[in-house]
């Protein structure tokens, strides 16, 4: 999210990798959805380079940034291209992962929202990774807490987890 406002609808569901709850503002998870999926379809390094061009909600993995850059690498348009089998997706960096995506929730001045959200009956935490960066990480157990707590922030909370799977690349 960005700016200073608190989404008013936000969509959560469980991150199985990291055991995690993870909250999410709903048009920023549905135009990343939207976004790894048009990524999933690219065949070719010229698709690829295109749909780079014209993403606001995420980046092509793997996809050369020029024409020199995709002759650097001896690739032409017509060249076969997976997002699976690129170092950004092999090393865990794309897409990005939904519990990190729940750090951007609110405002990091919002401190009604995050005291909310660290408060004992959620007990969101921060933790920190030596690879992939930092991530909220909040007990499924606490479900219907973290619901009360975002509604008490004054936003709707909807579970999606085929959303959330989504956002993971599933």
């Amino acid at each position: 999210m960005t700016g200073d406002a608190r989404p008013s609808s936000v969509v959560y569901g469980v991150y199985p990798l990291h055991e995690s709850l993870c909250v999410i503002d709903r048009e920023r998870a549905q135009a990343l959805s939207d976004a790894i999926a048009r990524v999933k379809e690219c065949t070719t390094v010229g698709q690829a380079m295109d749909l780079n061009r014209e993403l606001k909600a995420t980046w092509v993995p793997g996809a050369p940034e020029s024409v020199e850059e995709m002759e650097d690498e001896d690739l032409s348009p017509e060249s076969p291209y997976s997002w699976n089998d690129t170092g950004a997706v092999q090393d865990g960096d794309w897409p990005p992962m939904p519990t990190a995506l729940t750090l951007d929730l609110f405002a990091e001045a919002d401190d009604e929202a995050w005291a909310a959200l660290g408060s004992p009956p959620v007990g969101a935490r921060r933790v920190t990774t030596t690879l992939n960066g930092d991530y909220l990480e909040i007990d499924p157990a606490r479900e219907q807490v973290l619901v009360d707590a975002l509604e008490g922030l004054g936003i709707e909370a909807v579970r999606d987890d085929a959303l959330i799977a989504s956002l993971s690349g599933e």
